[in-house]
């Protein structure tokens, strides 16, 4: 079946169609998705398949678990993301020597068992489900390559068999700064990205984890965050590919329409969130959107952009005071 996404039925007054999709790390969490009014699901993790036990998921394992939640969600897309917890969290692994920055297609090609098992999995799921992959920690347009050779290889052997596959769309989560900067080059062999909720952290702050010195980097309207994500958009959009922004940004509703003046045309974020967002873009302009952002961005404080955000919103739609938008997540 086509991982291509079918009917989304949400857009601006004049037609710029925006998906709003949640993120999935459990069967459990496919469930409530299923339940609600998302598009589909924008981040399948597989990584609960690997975790708290004592042996890797097998190829058969990781098909039923897939086609399981794509009954469940009756059609719609699921984008599914390869292995990328770090090796220390995998028990299966063992004293395997790899290091934790060593994960997503990192640990696949040095490992290719579990890569190989995974791909098979997935190609096979395709054949009955909407399924897109999406390629984690990616930072080098030769490691997608390596993984399309691999998906080839294994179309080969699958089809000596007359097992039935597919091939999945494939795009890049953006997390790794070197992968941001090669988003050009990367479209030529992918269909869209994602921007990862670390790649602010990766990029500004040069590290994982908390810092006490300039907070402001890690606020959520940080200016050069927001910034790299328009920048990202534009060299995106001229290739014709799909740009996906995960929460906790875009589940933050002032954030929307700058989001969407951007020209990213996907939102991922809880359920809770879809409703409101939906209301937001339907009463959008291109040209309405466009001209906040502009404003918005003009400020080079974190707190002022939040703050003209939060009150361009409020005259959009019902919305809480300026500053009252944390009481919302």
């Amino acid at each position: 079946m086509s991982s291509t996404a079918t009917g989304p039925n949400t857009h601006t007054k004049d037609g710029q169609v925006i998906l709003i999709n949640a993120p999935a790390y459990s069967v459990d969490d496919a469930e409530i998705i299923a339940s609600s009014n998302a598009d589909g699901i924008g981040l399948l993790s597989t990584d609960f398949m690997y975790m708290d036990r004592d042996g890797l998921p097998d190829e058969e394992e990781q098909l039923a678990t897939l086609l399981r939640v794509s009954r469940l969600m009756g059609g719609r897309p699921v984008t599914v993301r390869l292995l990328q917890a770090p090796p220390s969290m995998i028990t299966a692994l063992g004293n395997a020597g790899l290091p934790d920055d060593c994960r997503g297609v990192r640990l696949g090609l040095a490992r290719p068992d579990i890569l190989e098992t995974q791909l098979r999995a997935i190609v096979r799921a395709c054949a009955e489900g909407n399924f897109r992959l999406l390629l984690p920690m990616v930072a080098d347009v030769a490691e997608v390559i390596k993984v399309k050779d691999i998906i080839r290889t294994i179309h080969h052997d699958f089809a000596a068999r007359n097992i039935h596959c597919s091939s999945p769309d494939l795009g890049v989560e953006l997390e790794v700064p070197a992968a941001v900067v090669m988003a050009s080059v990367l479209s030529f062999e992918v269909s869209f990205f994602s921007v990862s909720k670390k790649l602010q952290q990766h990029t500004l702050m040069a590290k994982e984890g908390g810092y006490s010195g300039n907070n402001d980097l890690l606020h959520h309207y940080a200016p050069s965050f927001l910034f790299q994500i328009s920048n990202l958009a534009g060299a995106v959009r001229k290739r014709r590919k799909s740009l996906a922004v995960t929460a906790p940004l875009a589940g933050l509703l002032p954030a929307i329409p700058l989001l969407v003046a951007m020209g990213v045309n996907e939102l991922v974020m809880p359920p809770k969130r879809m409703e409101q967002a939906r209301q937001i873009i339907a009463r959008l302009t291109m040209p309405r959107a466009k001209l906040t952002a502009s404003k918005a961005m003009s400020f080079w404080s974190p707190d002022e952009i939040q703050r003209y955000a939060e009150e361009s919103l409020s005259r959009l739609i019902p919305y809480p005071a300026p500053g009252a938008a944390n009481n919302l997540l």
